[in-house]
């Protein structure tokens, strides 16, 4: 009875000491976001002399996939083959538990299923294409 006595009367005193919080009085910094833009008007980001911190420039593409496997020997195995016989950037990535196995940086996604088409003739006909970020060509 006593540690009940002793347990409400905590509780009573824990709720007079309330503080007020007013979320509209909070003043955060604004974050540092990166530049993100379209592939449309990256000429014109260019055309104003902005200095762009390339780790921050970001353009939503398409890539042809080739592969999805477990083991990271086969896809090491595919792109050694791969850049005997083409003139596009290839790129392993990770994503648990796969390691993937995509080519190319392509702006517009008929560029890249007329890639794919390609690559289809050449043997690999599970390709398929898709979206990610890709790697600008700024020149």
């Amino acid at each position: 009875m006593i540690i009940l006595f002793f347990l409400f009367s905590t509780l009573l005193i824990a709720q007079d000491n309330k503080i007020d919080f007013e979320p509209d009085q909070l003043i955060d910094p604004e974050p540092n976001w990166p530049l993100i833009t379209s592939p449309l008007n990256s000429e014109n980001i260019m055309d104003n002399n902005i200095s762009i911190d390339t780790t921050q420039f970001i353009i939503e593409g398409f890539r042809v996939q080739l592969l999805a496997t477990k083991e990271l020997v086969n896809a090491e195995q595919l792109k050694k083959n791969l850049l005997a016989i083409l003139n596009q950037s290839i790129y392993i990535t990770f994503e648990a538990p796969n390691y993937k196995v995509r080519v190319g940086n392509f702006i517009d996604r008929n560029k890249a299923e007329k890639f794919r088409k390609e690559i289809i003739k050449k043997g690999y006909a599970s390709a398929w294409i898709i979206r990610t970020r890709i790697e600008p060509k700024i020149q």
